[in-house]
């Protein structure tokens, strides 16, 4: 009965290692997109929905990307943004990430190399009635800041 034993016992080892393997590459190759990325992005755009561009303004890299100025900004916002699109007062719903991506695999890497976990730069979909893009900057540490953002068609 023990030799019976053993091997239901390696047959079971066995399984659970191949399942365990299987999970961890499946995990692996998973999309990661940073969930503070996210949330400041819907910060952002629910400011300016409210029109606090002020606030929505602290947000940015604050540079000629995104506006140097509060007033550069407030112009930007003007060109970029079809304010008709937050008339109706849609749900913000996230779509994806446009371009590249990243896997929880690359910031393993990244991890075991000691290199900065976040990539550079992020760009995210919404959707608010258009579809509505956002660029965010990694400064590290899980830190972003909106470098870029626009309506445009879909």
């Amino acid at each position: 009965m023990v030799p019976r034993t053993k091997a239901v016992l390696f047959v079971a080892l066995l399984l659970g290692g191949v399942a365990f393997i299987g999970v961890s590459f499946w995990g692996l190759h998973q999309r990661y997109v940073p969930p503070k990325a996210i949330e400041m992005s819907r910060r952002f755009i629910s400011l300016i929905e409210s029109g606090n561009l002020r606030e929505a303004y602290t947000l940015t890299t604050q540079d000629d990307l995104s506006g140097p100025t509060l007033e550069a900004f407030e112009t930007k916002t003007k060109s970029r943004i079809d304010q008709i699109v937050f008339t109706a007062r849609p749900p913000i719903q996230w779509v994806g990430e446009r371009g590249g991506f990243q896997t929880y695999g690359n910031r393993l890497r990244r991890f075991l190399a000691g290199r900065k976990l976040d990539p550079d730069l992020l760009r995210l979909e919404f959707t608010v009635g258009a579809p509505f893009e956002v660029r965010l900057v990694s400064f590290g540490n899980g830190k972003w800041k909106i470098s870029y953002f626009q309506t445009h068609a879909a």
